[in-house]
């Protein structure tokens, strides 16, 4: 009989316990990820039952949440979960499953029932009957906050941890928890300011005046699109009553600007942003375009007793839509309009079936009021609409800006706020803007896309690269059949029939550089580059045929010490969806 030699033993106990390891590795494995597959259902559950409005439901799917998710954030708290996290290749996928377990736990717990909570009472913020209780928005204060802030700790917690070597499920998994979070803690931000200066700006302390100015997009303009209607919104004790509408186009024109203009400004906009109110927001600095329309308003003497205005609140088209989603159709001379169709009608089906602009301005007066009407007597989707006025938000279709300075300092670096940077941060700032110059509606059948990308990092400079693409979507064959105020003022500029002329303003960041553009693969003879508020500014323009693409490209430096990641702000345009992005930091 032979006898195993002790190191035999040593050996097969070795494999033994690693077998072990390996399977107790995996069993962890499969209960974490259990815990947080059910996670995951109790969240849409959640999510279902806020936007419903059931608070039963909303209480059950959060006890399962925060049972469901606080397992997993236990089972990824010991010894053997840590040692998994040394692990090459596996050990960053381990922390990651560590981290959105406890930042799902830790909202389960504080975030996420405020949140729910908060959402369930924001209805309050919602008129009824015309009228908004501004005692109940105020009340909203304390939980609004905490849930603003669970949501900030989580977006920041997640910030800490870059998924791009995490396994493929997995990095699918953690990039949607980051952009759901990110989501609820940007309608949080929003929702947290509005409670905040809702009071105030509905005449809590007193009567306000607004101008409502109506963008359209069609014919392209920096925060949107011309001003067509203009509407004045007067508020006291949370009361809204429309009392005026005019089209933005019989604002008188002035000799003399309304506001004392810079250098700059007459440098790169024209003297015609202080006489002409409907290229005041040729400018992408939405509080100077407030100021402009404000004193415009004011000295064309509009309004009578209320012609002195307390704050301006803008908006375009497809915010329109989202909120045709949440109160239901409108139908104003007989057109039906929907969240689906808004949009293609506003700007461009009015001009085809209703070619005198005078009647064109008539329907978007009545428009605007039908809309405001339906918003202001109460819908039976309060949360629907909450959602649709921060989607507006977020993608910088509902400006605000209010000229008192207790008011707009809430305000101020909030998406509605629309400021160009002017103070220089970690994180460099580029924002790329467009004005159509053809005085046509023929930004409908405009298309573009924006990017920026970090190359290098030198010195606590960044070195950046931009590109755009520009795109005509009209086809030649449609040209013939489009009236002359949709093509607009071809004969002018000798711009041939069907193009489009769009003005461009890149605007670098603060204290940086900006140059080497070029237009498709070819130096950009056209460009030239000037300062405005410390920031280098390149302008140039683009000629679109009908279906033409048009390339552009731009080389950036950052300012000193900007090493964060680069925020870039675009115009919005007439698809739904935000046009601006966020380029992660090439600074490590």
């Amino acid at each position: 009989m032979r006898v195993a030699h002790p190191w035999r033993w040593a050996v097969s106990g070795v494999v033994l316990i690693a077998l072990l390891v390996v399977a107790y590795a995996a069993w962890r494995a499969h209960q974490v990820s259990s815990e947080l597959s059910a996670a995951t259902d109790d969240a849409a559950r959640l999510q279902d039952a806020v936007e419903r409005g059931d608070s039963a439901a909303m209480d059950r799917a959060l006890d399962d949440l925060r049972a469901h998710s606080t397992a997993a954030r236990d089972h990824t708290a010991g010894w053997d979960w840590s040692l998994a996290t040394h692990l090459p290749a596996y050990g960053d996928d381990a922390r990651g499953v560590r981290l959105a377990s406890r930042v799902v736990a830790d909202l389960s717990e504080s975030g996420l029932s405020d949140l729910a909570h908060s959402a369930n009472e924001l209805t309050s913020v919602v008129p009824k009957k015309g009228r908004v209780d501004v005692d109940a928005v105020a009340g909203l204060a304390d939980g609004v906050d905490s849930a603003a802030d669970a949501l900030a700790e989580a977006r920041t917690q997640l910030a800490t941890q870059d998924p791009v070597g995490f396994v493929g499920p997995l990095k699918r998994k953690f990039r949607d928890l980051e952009s759901r979070v990110d989501s609820a803690a940007s309608t949080m931000s929003t929702a947290r300011t509005a409670v905040a200066v809702l009071p105030e700006m509905l005449g809590a302390d007193g009567p306000r005046d607004y101008l409502f100015v109506f963008q359209n997009n069609a014919e392209i303009r920096a925060t949107g699109g011309l001003p067509g209607a203009v509407s004045l919104l007067h508020a006291q004790n949370g009361r809204i009553t429309m009392p005026l509408q005019v089209p933005g186009s019989d604002i008188e024109t002035p000799t003399t600007s309304v506001v004392p203009l810079t250098a700059a400004e007459r440098d790169i906009y024209g003297d015609q942003i202080g006489t002409y109110f409907l290229d005041a927001n040729v400018t992408p600095d939405f509080p100077r375009v407030a100021q402009i329309w404000k004193a415009g308003w004011e000295s064309a003497g509009l309004g009578g007793k209320s012609s002195d205005i307390d704050g301006v609140v803008t908006m375009d088209p497809v915010v329109l839509s989202y909120l045709l989603a949440a109160t239901g159709p409108v139908t104003v001379d007989g057109v039906t309009l929907t969240g689906d169709n808004a949009v293609d009608y506003l700007l461009h089906d009015v001009y085809v079936k209703t070619p005198d602009p005078t009647k064109q301005d008539a329907f978007f007066r009545d428009v605007a009021k039908s809309v405001f009407e339906r918003v202001a007597g109460g819908t039976s989707s309060p949360q629907a609409l909450i959602k649709a006025f921060a989607k507006g938000a977020v993608e910088h279709r509902l400006l605000i800006h209010d000229f008192d300075d207790a008011v707009q300092k809430r305000l101020d670096g909030t998406p509605v706020a629309g400021q160009l940077a002017t103070t220089a941060t970690s994180d460099p700032q580029v924002s790329f803007t467009l004005d159509d110059s053809t005085m046509s509606k023929m930004s409908y059948y405009l298309r573009y896309d924006v990017a920026v990308r970090s190359t290098y990092c030198t010195n606590g400079v960044q070195g950046l690269t931009g590109s755009a693409t520009l795109s005509s979507r009209l086809d030649e064959d449609q040209v013939a059949g489009l009236s002359s105020y949709i093509l607009g003022g071809y004969r002018d500029y000798q711009i041939p029939k069907g193009s489009q002329l769009v003005s461009i303003y890149i605007h670098g960041p603060i204290g940086g550089s900006v140059g080497h553009v070029q237009q498709d693969g070819k130096p950009d003879d056209s460009a030239w580059v000037s300062k405005e508020h410390g920031r280098p500014v390149v302008q140039t323009y683009a000629i679109l045929a009908p279906g033409q693409t048009v390339d552009l490209t731009w080389q950036m430096k950052s300012g000193k010490g900007q090493t964060g990641a680069t925020d870039v702000n675009v115009t919005p345009g007439i698809e739904p969806g935000s046009t601006s992005s966020t380029t992660p930091s090439s600074c490590g």
